[in-house]
C-alpha cells in the first residue's frame, strides 16, 4: 500500500510521513492521508481524491461539534469537511473522518488540557485500514483524566511484597519511559489494563464451578512444594523474583501427576493425550498420590477429576494450540494479571487464585500463555463427563 499524507513539514503529517510507506503525489498513492488545515483546502482535496477512486483517511476535529462558543473559522472548516465526508460516504466512497481532540505536537505545545500521541493517531488509522467494513467516522478524544499514576493502576498480584514501583522498575519502566515519552507510556498502560478487564468478555469456553465453593490455595501450594521435593532432587524452592519461596524450575514446564493407576507413579501420564501409554485411558489415572487429608485431595475428589497434574508455567512461556478429547478443570494456586488461557480466536481467559474451580472447553483448539516475570502454577484434569 502506498500512501500519500499532506502537511508533512511538522506535527501529525510529519509524524506520518515519516512511519508510512509514501509517495509524493495523489495520483501514485492507493491510500491519501488529509491531514493539512489550509482554509477549506482539504474539502476541496478530499472531493479530488475521491474522485481518482482513491481511499481517504481525513484528519479532522471533534471542534466541528460546536464546542466553540464564540465564532470559530477552523471549526467552520472542519465541520465542513466532515460534512463533505459524509456526503461522499453514502455516495458509496471509501473515506473516513477521523475526528480528534488535542495531539501532542509542537503547534499545541502551550495547551495544558490532555493530549494524545501521533503514535496512537496511526493505530486508529490502523484500525479503520484493517476493518472489514467501511468507517463513515470515529471521534478520538484525550482521556479525561491526568497520566495514571502508579498508585491509581490496578494492582498486580505478585507473590512478593514489592510495591508497583519496584515492579515498574524492575521491567524496565525508566528506560521504556525515556524512549517513547511520559504520555505514549500511559496510552499503553491504558490498553493494557483494558485488555485485562475485558479477557472475560467473549469467554465462552470457560466458567466457574461456584457450586463446589473455595478452597484453600495457600495450603494446596505448600502441598504442592512438598511433593515436589519428595519427588524431584533436584528441586529447589526459588527466591528469584523475590518470590518467597514459591515453585521454580528451570524446565520449559514442569509437571507431576497426583493421581496415577497405582497411586505411587508420578510420571506416567504427564504432558499431552499422544504420550499416555496406548493400554491406558485418561480415566485410568484416579488413584491418590498424595495423602487423603490433603486440601489438593479434597479438591481432587469434590471436582471428580482423573489424571490430575500439577502444571508450573514459567515466565515468558506459551504452549502450542492444540486440542483435547475432552474438557479440563483447573484451579490457579499461582498466577499473576499476565497468564490466560487462549481460544482458537485468540481470546483470553485469566483464572485467578482465588480458591474457585474453573471449568474450560479444551475440545476446542487453545493454547496457554505466561506474559508474566513469574511462574504460574495450576492443577489440572480431565472434566468428568456427566
Amino acid at each position: 500500500m502506498k500512501f500519500y499524507v499532506t502537511g508533512t513539514r511538522r506535527g501529525l503529517g510529519k509524524y506520518l510521513y515519516e512511519r508510512l510507506n509514501t509517495v509524493e503525489s495523489l495520483e501514485e498513492c492507493d491510500i491519501f492521508i488529509n491531514c493539512k488545515h489550509d482554509g477549506f483546502e482539504q474539502v476541496h482535496m478530499l472531493y479530488e481524491a475521491a474522485s481518482l477512486g482513491k481511499k481517504v483517511i481525513n484528519i479532522s476535529s471533534n471542534s466541528g461539534d460546536g464546542i466553540k462558543k464564540q465564532p470559530h473559522i477552523y471549526a467552520i472548516e472542519k465541520a465542513a469537511l466532515d460534512k463533505a465526508n459524509e456526503q461522499l460516504f453514502y455516495e458509496g466512497r471509501d473515506v473516513t473522518s477521523l475526528r480528534l481532540g488535542w495531539i501532542d505536537t509542537e503547534r499545541v505545545a502551550e495547551i495544558t488540557d490532555n493530549k494524545m500521541t501521533c503514535r496512537s493517531v496511526l493505530d486508529n488509522i490502523e484500525w479503520i485500514l484493517l476493518h472489514p467494513h467501511r468507517v463513515k467516522e470515529m471521534t478520538i478524544t484525550p482521556h479525561l483524566d491526568p497520566p495514571m499514576t502508579t498508585a491509581e493502576r490496578p494492582r498486580v498480584q505478585s507473590s512478593d511484597n514489592r510495591d508497583d514501583r519496584a515492579i515498574d522498575e524492575s521491567m524496565g519502566r525508566s528506560a521504556v519511559v525515556r524512549e517513547i515519552g511520559e504520555l505514549r507510556y500511559d496510552e499503553q498502560n491504558r490498553t493494557a489494563y483494558k485488555m485485562y478487564e475485558h479477557t472475560e468478555m467473549y469467554a465462552r469456553q470457560s466458567k466457574i464451578l461456584t457450586q463446589l465453593g473455595n478452597y484453600d490455595v495457600n495450603t494446596m501450594l505448600e502441598e504442592m512444594t512438598i511433593v515436589c521435593q519428595e519427588n524431584d532432587p533436584g528441586f529447589e524452592l526459588s527466591d528469584r523474583q523475590g518470590s518467597m519461596g514459591s515453585l521454580s524450575t528451570t524446565r520449559s514446564c514442569y509437571q507431576l501427576m497426583l493421581q496415577s493407576t497405582d497411586g505411587k507413579d508420578f510420571h506416567t501420564g504427564l504432558e499431552e493425550v499422544a504420550k499416555i501409554p496406548k493400554d491406558k485411558l485418561e480415566t485410568d489415572f484416579t488413584v491418590l498420590n498424595i495423602p487423603p487429608d490433603w486440601e489438593t485431595a479434597r479438591f481432587i475428589r469434590d471436582t471428580g477429576i482423573t489424571r490430575a497434574r500439577l502444571m508450573v508455567m514459567p515466565p515468558k512461556c506459551c504452549y502450542t494450540f492444540h486440542f483435547d478429547p475432552t474438557p479440563r478443570i483447573h484451579i490457579a494456586l499461582k498466577t499473576n494479571d499476565w497468564a490466560f488461557l487462549v481460544d482458537e480466536r485468540m481470546r483470553l481467559f485469566h483464572v485467578p487464585a482465588d480458591g474457585q474451580v474453573y471449568y474450560f472447553d479444551a475440545t476446542a483448539a487453545h493454547s496457554a500463555m505466561n506474559s508474566s516475570l513469574e511462574e504460574r502454577i495450576h492443577i489440572m484434569g480431565r472434566a468428568p463427563i456427566k
